[in-house]
């Protein structure tokens, strides 16, 4: 508190203190005597009082005069405060130069990558998207395959690339029958690795849209037509299936429907035609159409009998075997017993085909197999690097 507030407060007449003391005359005035009585003198102690209290006041003022900065910096340093640093802030960056959009490069696809060849880094592998002009005919079945003018066949421009230069014996495997559930779908195409090659059913819901997420993810893909199998029609494929009972006419009507559920596929194979792939008469058909279409033909061998592949051979129709179901006995060590075998296989012919079924314990044990098959000096490829290569 400042001086001149402080002596307000003590309100006293200041102008009492005017030389010849002439606040004194109220004692006067107020002590009059009634008239006729002599006017009594003020006491000494009176005057003793007064004079301390006029002292008292004047060395107050005198040590207020004095000591006010050091009292007001005492009475700051009382009240309780904080001192926060702020630091500056930071200048802003400089504006970074504009790049004309023509001199961006697009990004790229990381989704599929072929294993690499030693000593060579991974490239970015990416699928030609579907359908390709040129590539389709329309039909009352949906969109079939065929040739183009300048000579391009389906099976090579939907195959998933993979390096000719690559010497290293190869293996692919077919994850067959995809499509009717789709949670095992799901899993299958979250958890194979793209070098898979994978066979839908045309009895999928929602078929092309399976394929297309499957060539997104890289891989090669093929359709799984269904085939009267040996034990027909206990074990009946489905609809629409090719039958040896059936004339020509009639199992191609039945090809075209299978053929026409989807594009983007190398060629078909399937797992249940047992009896119709040991028929020649019913077989042969079926051989023509898809050299006529420019696909490419995998016989499962699902019977040991099976012509298929002779026939695809002398037509000139790019062929490949099945050499081993890998998960026909479901337990790991069976599995493994199977990749193994293929592996030999491999180093013996050049190539091996393996075909499986989505079951979690087979994708476990694939994905296991494939952590060090480029160290064992093995190439995982898809079917169409390994068509015509099998002796």
């Amino acid at each position: 508190m400042k001086a001149p507030a402080l002596l307000g407060r003590l309100r006293f007449d200041v102008r009492g203190l005017r030389p010849g003391l002439g606040w004194l005359r109220r004692f006067r005035r107020n002590g009059d005597a009634p008239a006729g009585r002599p006017r009594k003198p003020l006491s000494k102690a009176l005057l003793g009082a007064v004079a301390a209290v006029a002292l008292a006041y004047a060395g107050l003022v005198g040590w207020l005069a004095l000591n006010g900065g050091a009292t007001r910096d005492a009475w700051q340093a009382s009240i309780p405060s904080t001192t926060v640093a702020v630091a500056p802030l930071p200048p802003p960056p400089p504006p970074e130069p504009k790049v004309a959009a023509s001199a961006v490069p697009p990004p790229l696809p990381t989704d599929a990558a072929p294993l690499p060849l030693p000593g060579v880094p991974a490239a970015v592998v990416t699928l030609v998207p579907a359908p390709v002009p040129g590539l389709v005919e329309d039909s009352r079945n949906g969109p079939l395959p065929r040739i183009a003018q300048d000579g391009r066949k389906p099976w090579q421009v939907y195959a998933r690339p993979f390096p000719a230069a690559d010497k290293r014996p190869r293996i692919a495997i077919v994850m067959s029958d995809l499509g009717l559930s789709g949670v095992t779908t799901g899993n299958a195409l979250a958890k194979l690795p793209p070098g898979i090659t994978l066979a839908f059913l045309p009895y999928a819901e929602r078929l092309d849209d399976w394929v297309e997420r499957a060539r997104t993810k890289g891989h090669e893909v093929m359709l799984s037509v269904p085939m009267e199998p040996l034990n027909y029609p206990r074990d009946d494929p489905g609809p629409n299936a090719l039958l040896t009972m059936l004339g020509p006419d009639r199992n191609m009507e039945r090809l075209e429907w299978s053929l026409g559920k989807a594009v983007g596929y190398v060629g078909i194979t399937s797992t249940t035609g047992s009896k119709f792939t040991a028929n020649p008469a019913a077989m042969q058909p079926v051989i023509d159409a898809l050299k006529a279409r420019g696909l490419l033909l995998v016989d499962a061998r699902a019977n040991p009998k099976s012509v298929a592949g002779p026939l695809a051979n002398l037509a000139g129709v790019p062929r490949a075997l099945g050499d081993r179901v890998i998960d026909r006995d479901l337990s790991r060590g069976a599995i493994d017993d199977q990749l193994r075998e293929l592996e030999e296989l491999a180093k013996t012919n050049g190539a091996a085909v393996g075909f499986a079924s989505p079951y979690p314990t087979t994708i476990e044990r694939l994905n296991l197999w494939m952590t060090a098959l480029a160290d064992r000096g093995i190439a995982l490829a898809p079917v169409s690097a390994v068509v015509n290569i099998q002796k």
